[in-house]
C-alpha cells in the first residue's frame, strides 16, 4: 500500500515492542524516517536496527516519557536526527491498574501528561512540515 509516507518521518512513544512497534515498521515499511524512544535500552537498540534494516532513518533512545524534560530532549534530537518531524504517535501508556491516588498519579503522568508534552515540544517542527498529524 502507498500512503505517500516515504521520505516523512514520524516519532513513535513506546515503540520498541506491542502497538507502538507495529506502527513504527509500518511507517518504514511505507517508507519514513522512524524515531523511537520507551524504557530498555535494548529493546530501543533492537527496534531501531530493525528500521534501519528497511531502509529508512531510524532513531531511538531509552527514557522514561513521564519526564519532560527527557522527552522533549528526545523530541529535539529526534527532529534533528531524521531532518524534521512529520507525524507524532503517542502509544505510551502505565497501564496503572488500581484505586489509590499513586496509580491515579502515575497514569495521568504517563498516560496524559505524555502526550501533552511530545505534542508540545513536537509543534515547533510539525509547524515546518507541509503533511503534519498528530495521533
Amino acid at each position: 500500500m502507498d500512503l505517500g509516507l516515504k521520505g516523512k518521518s514520524a516519532i513513535v512513544t513506546g515503540g520498541s515492542r506491542g502497538i507502538g512497534r507495529a506502527v513504527a515498521e509500518a511507517f518504514a515499511a511505507e517508507g519514513a524516517n522512524v524515531a523511537i524512544c520507551a524504557r530498555k535500552a535494548d529493546e530501543v537498540s533492537g527496534a531501531v536496527r530493525a528500521l534501519q534494516a528497511r531502509g529508512v532513518r531510524g532513531f531511538g533512545r531509552a527514557l522514561d516519557v513521564a519526564d519532560p524534560d527527557a522527552l522533549a530532549a528526545w523530541v529535539g534530537a529526534s527532529a534533528a536526527e531524521l531532518g524534521g518531524i512529520d507525524a507524532v504517535v503517542c502509544n505510551v501508556s502505565a497501564l496503572a491498574v488500581g484505586d489509590n491516588a499513586e496509580s491515579w498519579d502515575k497514569s495521568f503522568r504517563t498516560d496524559m501528561m505524555h502526550t501533552v508534552h511530545a505534542v508540545a515540544a513536537a509543534v515547533p517542527h510539525l509547524e515546518k512540515s507541509s503533511s503534519a498529524s498528530i495521533v
